[in-house]
């Protein structure tokens, strides 16, 4: 009968100082103005140290609860359809003596930093903890189409490329006419040695070319060549 009484009295006392965590999602205008449009497929996951992991659903009440929690250090993440939650750390800490509650803690964490970067603390309890977390922000699954920029416009490059001809066009007679005779002479002497200038003239010749010409005398050519061989072989 006392091994019977002591083992009901352990039982009795490590189901007493089991730790039970409560996360709620209280209404967060205009992000989630309503918690119950949450989709049923919300569930909040608790990883702990290897191997310990819980997931549960969320609830009736927009809740998640984490019964029986053992002396660990967790992360707490929310995932939901439409909503991001900011990621917690949970710490559950037995107490001195066994009897007493454990002491449970949540801090908001940052991922991608160091786990003692602890973040605005959440709440403690003994025993039993129940805190509430906001949505950050709403998840967005389309790109949304920009709207007409002149600035964006102006930096293509081709609108810059007939933008600078446009003013060589329209600016080059006006500074030829400003410009100092002898400036004026080196500049015409430096077209005529351009390599440009020689392909236009090329371009002109090529023009002005007369092709039907030219085969109307190879065909009189050859009926030439072929009457003065019929007059040797004569």
């Amino acid at each position: 009968m006392l091994g019977l009484w002591s083992l009901s009295a352990l039982v009795c006392a490590s189901v007493a100082s089991a730790a039970r965590l409560t996360v709620s999602i209280p209404a967060s205008p205009p992000l989630l103005p309503n918690p119950a449009t949450l989709p049923s497929s919300a569930h909040a996951v608790l990883v702990g140290p290897p191997g310990v992991q819980y997931d549960v659903p969320i609830r009736r009440d927009s809740s998640f609860t984490f019964p029986d929690l053992a002396e660990a250090s967790y992360l707490l993440t929310i995932h939901s359809r439409d909503h991001f939650f900011p990621p917690l750390r949970v710490d559950v800490t037995n107490a001195a003596e066994p009897a007493q509650p454990q002491t449970i803690q949540a801090w908001q964490t940052f991922r991608g930093n160091e786990w003692t970067n602890k973040g605005p603390h959440y709440g403690t309890g003994k025993g039993d903890l129940h805190i509430m977390v906001q949505p950050s922000s709403m998840k967005s699954f389309y790109a949304e189409r920009t709207g007409f920029s002149l600035f964006s416009f102006l930096k293509s490059p081709m609108i810059l490329m007939a933008l600078a001809s446009g003013v060589m066009i329209f600016g080059m007679p006006y500074l030829m006419d400003n410009m100092d005779p002898e400036t004026k002479a080196e500049f015409e002497e430096m077209q005529k040695k351009s390599p440009m200038t020689g392909s236009q003239g090329a371009g002109a010749q090529m023009q002005n070319f007369d092709f039907a010409g030219w085969m109307a005398g190879k065909g009189a050519g050859a009926e030439s060549g072929s009457s003065g061989g019929g007059s040797k072989r004569r």
